[in-house]
């Protein structure tokens, strides 16, 4: 299992049924959630071998920003 956190602008609740729309059908996320209290409104991902590209596209498709966060 790895995680990956990203910055993204998902600000609102209303935000987060797009984003899980997206989430929820990629197959090796185990979990997934959105710290929207933080400044950077930090997406946390829990994955079996997920490329980070993968998520940046599916997130951005959805209409957010998104970008990794560096370790």
């Amino acid at each position: 299992m790895e995680v990956l956190i990203f910055r993204t602008n998902i600000r609102f609740k209303k935000d987060l049924r797009p984003v899980s729309a997206v989430l929820d059908k990629m197959p090796g996320i185990l979990r997934w959630n959105v710290d929207r209290e933080d400044t950077d409104k930090v997406l946390r991902i829990e994955s079996r071998s997920i490329p980070p590209a993968d998520i940046i596209k599916n997130i951005t498709s959805a209409g957010f920003h998104c970008e990794e966060l560096p370790d």
